[in-house]
């Protein structure tokens, strides 16, 4: 069988043996970053991601933009376990005929990003490949007893997310497929696919008042995420809002597309998905303020499986399909 046909989260679930498991470690294998215990209760949390040319530079998009992105890629990760971003570092290889002011644009993108989010960029590696590959690793620190897992919600929490869902979906359609869009819808969606940004302290805060049950990035999309954390918290996502960014049904509509799809399959926008306990929202809710975060309820952790949407009609189902990094959009 070839990646392709088995697909990314049926390979990782055929390597899971592979991959040892550190005494102490509250993170698992399936949890997008890993953590080391240190000692009086405090943990290394570690993330490496990678950003690949041929694959995921969108059209137009400058070599500070890609580094840029690849930083948001590493650090996002690490902050939705509540850990306190410390430290950056970053492998560059890019074909030997690369021009010089170009391959140090993507280094000067994703320092500069580490710069202003105050999480110094200490190093890392460069070599030659005949595709551009640059691959980010994210160090944090987090007591450990707060690490916010994927799996972690329980019966009647609160589903949040920090963020509208839908431009980058636009911004694929408009940079990839021809799409067209008003001037203003295109502007904002390109933005949000060329400049994703994170919010880097908001998990750490809700952790610190007991105020966040489970969290996960979207950035394979939302409808991947809420199934990947109502499976692994053997409970029911039920969604009774639909967080579309404004213009998305218009947008959908005028192309004959289907607006539940660019809200659900869009993935890299890496805003959070968060669960909050029953009695905790109003508390998470200021939290957020306080942190310059915002917090969209969404739906309900309820008994039962899978991720559905409360609809006129009765329950739709909500499927995981996103981004795979061996099948690509799915």
């Amino acid at each position: 069988m070839k990646l392709g046909e088995m697909g990314e989260r049926a390979f990782l679930s055929s390597i899971r043996d592979f991959v040892s498991e550190i005494e102490g470690s509250v993170l698992g294998f399936d949890e997008d970053a890993s953590d080391f215990p240190l000692d009086k209760g405090t943990s290394l949390v570690v993330n490496v991601d990678t950003f690949v040319g041929s694959t995921d530079w969108l059209p137009g998009m400058t070599e500070a933009q890609v580094g840029r992105k690849t930083a948001v890629m590493a650090l996002s990760d690490i902050v939705a376990k509540g850990a306190k971003a410390k430290a950056t570092m970053l492998s560059l290889s890019v074909p030997a005929e690369s021009e010089v002011k170009k391959a140090e644009e993507l280094i000067r993108g994703f320092s500069q990003f580490c710069l202003k989010s105050d999480v110094p960029f200490i190093g890392g590696d460069v070599g030659t490949t005949p595709d551009t590959v640059l691959t980010a690793i994210a160090l944090g620190i987090a007591e450990s007893e707060r690490i916010v897992t994927r799996g972690g919600a329980n019966e009647g929490d609160t589903i949040a997310v920090t963020s509208p869902f839908g431009l980058t979906s636009i911004a694929f359609k408009i940079l990839i497929d021809g799409l067209g869009a008003e001037e203003s819808l295109r502007m904002e969606a390109i933005k949000a696919a060329y400049k994703p940004r994170i919010d880097f302290g908001l998990v750490a805060a809700l952790s610190k008042q007991v105020a966040v049950s489970s969290a996960m990035d979207s950035s394979d999309g939302l409808g991947i995420t809420l199934n990947t954390m109502a499976s692994q918290c053997q409970l029911a996502f039920v969604i009774d809002h639909v967080p579309a960014a404004e213009g998305v049904d218009e947008f959908a509509k005028k192309n004959r597309l289907n607006p539940l799809d660019l809200v659900m399959r869009g993935g890299e926008e890496f805003a959070l998905v968060l669960t909050i306990p029953e009695k905790k929202l109003d508390d998470a809710l200021r939290i957020a303020e306080k942190e310059q975060a915002i917090l969209i309820p969404i739906g309900t952790v309820v008994k039962g499986e899978g991720v559905s949407l409360k609809s006129s009609e009765g329950l739709i189902d909500i499927s995981a399909e996103g981004y795979d990094s061996f099948r690509e959009w799915r």
